[in-house]
């Protein structure tokens, strides 16, 4: 494994490492990062991460000066992932800054749903948490960013509303981080009578989402019938 680089959140234990690991930093970001996606959140001392990878509690020190710098570092580790993501999903999207904010909002979601742990750390409060010391804030302007660059690409070309990019960039984080937070969990609400998911793809929403920033918006019988047409399976 590459410095720097980090397990997938796929809760699988790992093999007792000891002391002598020869990158035992390493090993603890991970299972930490393991314990956070079967947690739902920091739940746990170092003492106890240091005996699930088979390190002694002194040796952690060596390596973090306390709970805060591990997740610190996790953190700036997440925030990078969330990054490369993005990318990726630029380079496949179509050409056009709707297409770009589309695939941003898809990659969203789909960090969340592939990093479990990531997503539980970087969105959820902790209490031990100064963010202008954690740095969280600074860690997010890449990803933000790049979000804003669409928007701005957008509006110079007429096709969003004028405004704060910041703002417009707020706004469209809601609904993608909504739908993430239950995705990620596993939950998908649906209506009990027939079974039926009430919530639209990942890209219907993101596409969505844009609507209300749109200077020339779809009709309300094209939304109806882009995204709220009814099942007719269902009687």
């Amino acid at each position: 494994m590459k410095k720097g680089e980090f397990v997938q959140d796929d809760g699988a234990s790992p093999r007792k490492m000891g002391y002598h690991h020869p990158n035992l930093r390493q090993a603890l970001l991970d299972q930490a990062l393991r314990i956070i996606a079967d947690r739902g959140g920091p739940h746990f001392s170092l003492r106890e991460l240091a005996g699930e990878v088979g390190a002694t509690h002194p040796s952690v020190y060596r390596h973090f000066a306390d709970r805060s710098a591990l997740l610190d570092a996790l953190t700036a580790a997440g925030f990078e992932r969330l990054a490369a993501y993005q990318a990726e999903a630029l380079a496949q999207s179509a050409p056009g800054p709707l297409e770009r904010l589309v695939a941003l909002g898809i990659a969203y979601v789909r960090f969340a749903i592939e990093n479990r742990g990531f997503f539980a750390l970087l969105f959820n409060a902790r209490p031990d948490e100064t963010p202008a010391e954690s740095g969280r804030d600074s860690h997010s302007e890449k990803v933000l960013d790049t979000l804003m660059a669409a928007i701005r690409d957008g509006q110079a070309e007429g096709i969003l509303i004028q405004g704060d990019p910041r703002r417009l960039a707020g706004f469209l984080i809601m609904a993608p981080h909504g739908y993430a937070h239950y995705v990620a969990q596993a939950h998908q609400p649906r209506v009990s009578a027939a079974n039926m998911p009430i919530f639209p793809e990942p890209e219907a929403l993101a596409r969505l989402d844009l609507v209300p920033l749109l200077v020339v918006r779809p009709s309300p019988e094209e939304i109806s019938r882009l995204y709220f047409a009814r099942d007719e399976t269902v009687s």
